[in-house]
């Protein structure tokens, strides 16, 4: 089924698709680091932490940037595509009458 267009969701469920992205940033910058600082006390070393943690604001940073990212503008080509699949999955979902 094709995804509703987030204008067309009611102002609570895209506050919840923000909330869902955060929260998964903010994950991928801080679990690297804890994963290391565990790794660092179980085998007697200092610098897995701190590199966990360079590694984890990193990625952080890049899906954040990736995430807000306007889509490039659509050209007629891709529109047209766009309405073609649209009316083939629309006949795939039709079921046929007898």
């Amino acid at each position: 089924m094709n995804e509703p267009e987030e204008d067309q969701l009611p102002p609570m469920a895209i506050a919840m698709q923000w909330t869902s992205r955060i929260t998964t940033v903010s994950m991928e910058m801080v679990l690297p680091g804890i994963g290391g600082q565990w790794l660092d006390e179980r085998w007697g070393t200092e610098f897995i932490g701190p590199l966990g943690f360079v590694f984890g604001v990193t990625l952080g940073m890049w899906h954040l940037i990736q995430m807000t990212k306007v889509p490039p503008p659509e050209t007629e080509k891709t529109q047209q595509k766009k309405e073609t699949n649209n009316d083939n999955n629309h006949k795939e979902n039709q079921t046929p009458t007898d």
